[in-house]
């Protein structure tokens, strides 16, 4: 006789990278190697300042890629490169466990007495290796030969968990990019184009704590950046509490820089409901430069999704330290502020709306010689509303507007754009959005006007894209303007089950200039 133990795994999140592809009025759609893990209402980061900051959430995915509505606050291009946070699941497994053993006999006589134990043995840990290798071309040219570069970017990335089936686990990503003809650039400092930003080993201490030496990102303090140091974790029913300790990367190459030390704890709360998720963390951080305090500050974040039709998420930083005409304060100060609703009215009708503030963030040490000019900077703030509609499953349609302004702006920074989209058109078999952008700022009027094409032209094999743009921009303080007519096709193969292929071509016509733009990437999973 013999019985099974049911046990619960460690959630185990994880980072996956992807670029942009494509950037309208209003949508923003990035491409993966595979969306099977990523689903609507999931958030798309992108790196600003070596940090983790809120790109958009995803509305729908396709096999390859996602698509949302980009905030306007952040300012992002074509092939930047994003990720989304990954939520590992809860894995059950079933351990090895003895057999029922008899015991003697009672000696006393009283009777056979027979007792039944069993020896349970430790979570089973299998060695999981993922991970891509990809090699990529960036040319641009043009009429203007000043113009004309051809940069190539190497990426590796790894995430092997339990390694040799261990409690050991690694993971990596580096990047090298350098532009042809300039490598004497990347002599004088190889950094300049060796880009590690993750290289660390992960040591689980037990099922529900872990400890990692090295190059990190933390899904905990995503806001943080990078810590080259040691970080150690542990769970406790839904929270998760952790400490890090270490340097924070050289701020103008990335490299190792021990001078630049930081230290900090963390508090998070999970739950998972039927209905939804909510999420919540809370972190204490001190940031130094040669041993004198460059920043200290505290930061919150929550997400939540519990309520039926209902998506909340707001963030904030409270900085705790500041340095004015040469004395230290430990003054709080909010530093940032963001807050966004989006309520679903009905299954065809939603209703988005956020709010942003932020200040200046100063390191002060870092940047003492100008640190009293940008702690006078005014606070930028945002407000933003969209409603999307889709009346049947083949159409949908919104608009979105934004508003944008700061103290020392001549004007506020006003935006209203709308797009209409039609799925699986007869004669095309694909995808079309027609996008409109009128655009009103201190130095330019402007408008935006697109079509965009898309279909699978060989389901799970070729993915196509057509996409046309018209530029209209006047620029309030001069006579000159910016007309430009702007073509692109994007080719995406894959050429096995783990092996992909894509081109992208972009043409944009001037009134005199014209410039190229191809991106070829090719990209092997495993």
């Amino acid at each position: 006789m013999s019985i099974y133990l049911q046990l619960n795994g460690q959630v185990s999140d994880y980072l996956l990278t992807g670029k942009v592809s494509y950037i309208t009025s209003q949508n923003i759609y990035v491409k993966f190697d595979k969306t099977d893990k990523i689903h609507p209402g999931d958030t798309i980061f992108r790196s600003v300042d070596h940090r983790l900051t809120m790109l958009f959430i995803v509305d729908n995915t396709s096999s390859v890629s996602c698509v949302g509505k980009l905030r306007d606050s952040i300012q992002v291009e074509v092939d930047d490169e994003v990720v989304a946070k990954i939520h590992g699941q809860t894995e059950q497994v079933k351990p090895r466990v003895e057999a029922l053993v008899e015991l003697p006999q009672n000696p006393t006589g009283m009777g056979a007495a027979r007792d039944s134990v069993t020896k349970v043995v430790p979570l089973n840990r299998k060695q999981d290796i993922q991970g891509s290798l990809s090699v990529s071309s960036y040319t641009n040219l043009s009429n203007t030969s000043i113009n004309s570069t051809q940069r190539m970017r190497y990426t590796f990335s790894t995430r092997v968990s339990n390694l040799g089936n261990s409690r050991f686990s690694l993971e990596n990503y580096i990047t090298f990019s350098h532009k042809l003809g300039e490598w004497a650039e990347v002599k004088q400092n190889v950094f300049n184009a060796l880009k590690i930003y993750s290289l660390a080993v992960k040591y689980d201490l037990g099922d529900k704590s872990s400890i990692s030496i090295g190059r990190r990102v933390n899904n905990n303090l995503s806001n943080i950046g990078a810590v080259d140091g040691i970080q150690a974790e542990t769970m406790v029913g839904k929270f998760t509490m952790g400490a890090v300790a270490g340097s924070r990367p050289n701020d103008a190459d990335y490299s190792v820089n021990f001078k630049l030390l930081e230290y900090g704890a963390f508090v998070g709360h999970n739950v998972s409901t039927t209905t939804g998720r909510m999420q919540s963390s809370l972190a204490f951080f001190e940031q130094r430069n040669n041993g004198l305090i460059d920043r200290r500050f505290v930061y919150f974040q929550h997400d939540n999704s519990l309520l039926k039709r209902l998506y909340f998420f707001t963030s904030c930083e409270l900085d705790l330290y500041k340095v004015v005409e040469g004395i230290p304060k430990n003054q709080p100060t909010l530093t940032s502020l963001y807050l966004s609703l989006r309520y679903k009215v009905f299954k065809q009708l939603s209703i988005f709306a956020s709010y942003d503030a932020r200040k200046n963030v100063i390191y002060y040490e870092t940047y003492k010689s100008i640190a009293d000019r940008l702690l006078e900077e005014a606070t930028r703030q945002g407000l933003q509303l969209r409603v999307n509609y889709r009346p049947g499953n083949q159409v949908s349609m919104g608009v979105n507007a934004g508003y944008r302004f700061r103290d020392r702006d001549l004007n506020p920074n006003e935006t209203l754009n709308g797009y209409f989209t039609v799925n699986q058109l007869p004669w095309i078999k694909g995808s079309a959005t027609l996008t409109a952008n009128l655009l009103k700022t201190s130095y330019l009027n402007g408008q935006l006007y697109g079509l965009r094409l898309t279909r699978d032209i060989i389901p799970g094999k070729l993915f196509g894209e057509l996409n046309y743009q018209y530029v209209d921009y006047n620029f309030n303080n001069s006579d000159s303007k910016l007309k430009q007519n702007i073509a692109q096709i994007n080719l995406s193969w894959q050429l096995k089950n783990k092996l992909s292929f894509s081109v992208d071509y972009e043409l944009t016509i001037e009134p005199v200039n014209k410039y190229h733009r191809i991106y070829i990437s090719l990209n092997k999973r495993f």
